[in-house]
């Protein structure tokens, strides 16, 4: 658990090792991080100069030999904000130049993109992009409830800022799913009727359809961006509606 929260700040699951490595251990050598991690030394070696980088990690030469230690657990804290200020100050960069970069595309040129999204992160990506471009109403046929589920801390910041947003959901749920059917503000649900089996979950929104699929709990989505297409399954989205059942 407490590795897995290291990783979510931007550490390598190698940094991690390494870091709490020398929490234990005191100030050692890389000979006894390697012994106590079970790492390669072309491992312990990169990981080590990247917590360098970081400030996570600190050295001093005792009798020609480096000794590493590391850094307070409140330096954590640090590199977190640093972390935040770097993404504040990309995010105003990029935005200074979003009128150039629009400016740039043909609008009278027929659009279509394509997109895989892959992972948790990719989910995300997805899922935020829901909240920017959804336009009041998000659909979703043939769900599963596995984000709850697998994502439940993202699943809850993602339906307060969609309700934030006044965004709708209408959800047409498969049936005979093992996972508690997902219901919160602003959803309405129906289930599909048996005879019914959707292979991806399909989330239809602005001018996207997103077919999700799920392998266990890993995502991948597939992302078709195009007002004729979207229009098309909001359509048959909306046929499937009136078959379904509440309950």
């Amino acid at each position: 658990m407490l590795e897995d929260r290291l990783e979510r700040i931007g550490l390598s699951r190698a940094e991690v090792k390494i870091y709490l490595a020398l929490i234990r251990l005191g100030s050692s050598t890389t000979g006894a991080i390697i012994k106590e991690t079970g790492m390669r030394k072309s491992t312990v070696y990169e990981s080590l100069n990247r917590l360098l980088e970081k400030g996570l990690v600190s050295y001093v030469i005792k009798n020609s030999v480096k000794f590493f230690e590391a850094a307070d657990p409140e330096r954590i804290v640090d590199f977190i904000e640093e972390q935040k200020r770097e993404l504040e100050e990309n995010e105003a960069n990029i935005k200074s130049v979003m009128p150039d970069l629009k400016s740039m595309r043909n609008p009278l040129k027929p659009h279509a993109e394509a997109h895989v999204l892959v992972g948790a992160e990719g989910f995300k990506t997805m899922r935020r992009d829901v909240l920017k471009n959804a336009k009041g109403e998000h659909l979703m046929l043939g769900a599963i409830s596995r984000e709850p589920a697998v994502m439940p801390h993202f699943w809850k910041f993602f339906n307060r800022e969609r309700m934030k947003h006044c965004i709708k959901m209408r959800v047409l749920h498969q049936q005979g799913t093992k996972e508690k059917p997902m219901k919160t503000e602003l959803m309405e649900m129906r289930f599909l009727p048996k005879a019914i089996t959707i292979p991806a979950v399909i989330n239809i929104y602005g001018d996207r359809v997103v077919s999700l699929l799920w392998k266990e709990d890993y995502p991948i989505c597939f992302m078709l961006i195009n007002k004729d297409i979207s229009d098309s399954y909001r359509k048959y989205f909306e046929i499937l509606w009136k078959m379904s059942s509440r309950k």
